[in-house]
């Protein structure tokens, strides 16, 4: 069932993006990165996790793999998390908490980009400010 949910949401996500106009590839079996995407100007490497709770853990190793890939191939590391009834909320990985074993994502206390800011359609907050200092 897990499975089934996740692949559900990594194939919405890959439609959300090519119709934003990237050219999108599932990595099955999530074997570094679970989407690579780019549109010429931007290249993203995904995590992509869903669920029903408010909050949902990363493993220290899918954390690692992302960074040490997306260094790699030239891309922005992101981790996707596709609340249930929510919606979908992107996150920088330096931007979680570590716990003892694992890395935090909370609906609730965690900063994260909305669609329009990772695809490049809108700046982030963070951007505006730096732009104007």
């Amino acid at each position: 069932m897990r499975y089934r949910r996740g692949a559900s949401a990594e194939r919405e996500l890959i439609k959300m993006l090519e119709e934003a106009g990237f050219a999108v590839v599932r990595s099955a079996g999530s074997k570094k990165v679970d989407i690579i995407a780019g549109n010429g100007r931007r290249y993203l490497c995904i995590e992509v996790k869903s669920t029903h709770s408010e909050a949902i853990y990363i493993r220290e190793e899918d954390y690692r793999k992302l960074l040490s890939f997306a260094e790699r191939f030239g891309g922005v590391p992101l981790i996707a998390v596709k609340f249930v009834n929510r919606g979908w909320y992107f996150f920088r990985p330096e931007d979680l908490k570590k716990g003892s074993k694992n890395y935090k994502i909370s609906i609730q206390n965690s900063k994260y980009l909305t669609f329009d800011e990772i695809t490049g359609r809108q700046k982030s907050l963070e951007e505006v400010i730096d732009h104007e200092a």
